[in-house]
């Protein structure tokens, strides 16, 4: 995984890294969201949110 998140925040603990499940993208746990049991970087989830509105 990458020592840096999408946004720039530096990902030094591996702990507060998540990876996108749709991706693979690392991301900090602001730029992480869930959905039901899947984990998306913030670039993923508003993909997928709005192919379930469509």
């Amino acid at each position: 995984m990458n020592a840096t998140c999408e946004c720039g925040m530096t990902l030094e603990a591996p702990s507060r890294r998540t990876g996108c499940q749709e991706c693979g993208t690392a991301g900090c746990r602001s730029c992480s969201i869930e959905m039901g049991t899947i984990t998306y970087c913030r670039w993923c989830a508003t993909s997928v949110a709005q192919s379930h509105t469509a």
